[in-house]
């Protein structure tokens, strides 16, 4: 018999765009009890400094969410496809955060990065390799 947190349990993807708060964000935080954010944007700065890795990790300690960011997740191409800094760095990586959600205590994480549309952005390609890693299913947010 499956508990809850184990039929919970997805690979959940989210880009801010032009957001310029948190507030829809944080619907989704709480709808789908996300446990971990991890930050895939090569540098993990935007336009408005509430995006900021180092503003997003202070929002998320106040609501007990682990935040990490994963810049060996970031994507070099410019484009949709997935080209990492040093591929054998974002395998390693990709394998820990495997383990995470592997655990039999977290329930759902959330990939995060700039590009709105998620067909549009390397966040797809890495929540698929994970996906492969785990059998999660990926839900896309918008």
């Amino acid at each position: 018999m499956n508990s809850c947190s184990e039929t919970l349990k997805s690979i959940l993807t989210f880009g801010y765009g032009n957001r310029k708060d948190y507030s829809v964000f944080l619907d989704y935080l709480k709808t789908y009890s996300i446990q971990y954010v991890i930050d895939v944007r090569l540098n993990p700065r935007a336009w408005t400094r509430k995006w900021y890795g180092c503003a997003l990790k202070k929002f998320c300690d106040e609501i007990d969410i682990e935040y990490i960011s994963e810049t060996s997740l970031g994507n070099t191409s410019g484009k949709k496809n997935w080209i990492p800094p040093d591929i054998a760095l974002a395998e390693q990586r990709l394998l820990e955060i495997a383990e995470i959600l592997n655990s039999k205590k977290t329930r759902n994480i959330l990939l995060l990065c700039a590009e709105l549309d998620y067909s549009r952005c390397h966040r797809t390609e890495v929540a698929e390799r994970l996906q492969s890693m785990t059998d999660f299913p990926i839900k896309h947010l918008q």
